[in-house]
């Protein structure tokens, strides 16, 4: 078979044009720092790429989620804390009231300070995380107090009188722990915990009707030291209540701390192995570009050899 001139000139144009591709190919890679630019050069690698990104992207979904839980369980336990030292300042006026000595005007400033105590812990009650409220169940764009019918409640006016119920935005006394009150956020695939305090556990009916009558024996002149010593136990109860809820609420938040670690330790792996995927050798690739160039320019150079001069070489 005879090889031509143009032969020889296709040939060699082909593999110029292989070889600016490989250089391309690995110009990429070198860029992008990326194995694949493309799903048809490694369908392999490509479908494990998505499942580790999608592996990726649900542990980053779950740290947000403990991130939120976190904050509204941390603003609980605030919250929480200023009503317990409430109710401790609430005990220490109740007894120095206690004493017989003290006549009805001052027994009346301490009702005063009561008082507002008492509109501090309903003001608590209606706590926000972000825009949600925190202490009524899953009504989270709801208070649970009406303040107002609160300072009605605490007045205990026969005229306009205020129930207990009435002090609830909802109207009604909260019940038993209501299961369908429940916030709850996935932590962890297949893991939910709550992350509420709900109502009735800590802005429950005892709470408000034992502060109600204490500031109702206050304001009484004919009250004795006696009757406003029976209410330390009620007191007692309500201080004991809140550190049992905030104990629960502490071993809550211990475990979403665990989670949490767990997560970390789950996102370093994922991501280690998605990289070991996709990710290039950088050392090689640069070993590899270089390997090419040498390569394409000795082709470049054969190829010029190749090439027959024309007769305007001759005329030079």
């Amino acid at each position: 078979m005879r090889v031509t001139q143009t032969m020889l000139t296709q040939t060699n144009l082909k593999h110029l044009s292989s070889s600016y591709n490989t250089l391309a190919r690995v110009q990429e890679q070198l860029i992008s720092g990326k194995r694949i630019q493309k799903a048809s050069e490694d369908p392999v690698v490509a479908m494990q790429g998505i499942r580790y990104r999608t592996e990726v992207r649900e542990v980053d979904q779950f740290r947000r989620n403990v991130s939120e839980a976190t904050s509204w369980m941390d603003l609980t336990d605030s919250t929480l804390n200023e009503v317990t030292e409430a109710v401790k300042r609430i005990r220490e006026l109740t007894t120095q009231a206690a004493n017989d000595t003290y006549e009805s005007s001052q027994r009346e400033i301490i009702k005063s300070e009561i008082d507002q105590l008492v509109e501090h812990i309903g003001s608590l009650a209606n706590s926000k995380a972000g825009e949600k409220y925190i202490y009524n169940g899953t009504k989270t764009d709801q208070p649970l107090i009406d303040m107002d019918k609160l300072k009605g409640y605490l007045k205990n006016d026969p005229l306009n009188p205020v129930t207990i119920a009435e002090i609830y935005t909802a109207n009604e006394i909260p019940g038993d722990p209501d299961p369908s009150g429940k916030i709850e956020f996935e932590v962890s695939k297949g893991i939910k915990m709550q992350v509420n305090m709900q109502p009735e556990t800590v802005f429950g009916q005892k709470l408000f009707e034992g502060l109600q009558k204490l500031s109702g024996l206050l304001g009484a002149a004919t009250t004795g030291g006696a009757e406003l010593s029976a209410e330390l136990a009620t007191l007692d109860t309500l201080g004991q209540s809140l550190i049992t809820e905030r104990a629960e609420l502490g071993a809550r938040a211990n475990r979403l701390e665990l989670v949490d670690n767990r997560l970390q330790d789950h996102e370093i792996i994922a991501k280690t192995i998605m990289s070991n995927n996709e990710d290039i050798d950088i050392e090689k690739v640069i070993m590899e570009l270089k390997s090419h160039e040498t390569v394409h320019r000795a082709a470049l150079s054969a190829g010029a050899r190749i090439i027959q001069p024309t007769l305007l070489d001759f005329l030079r």
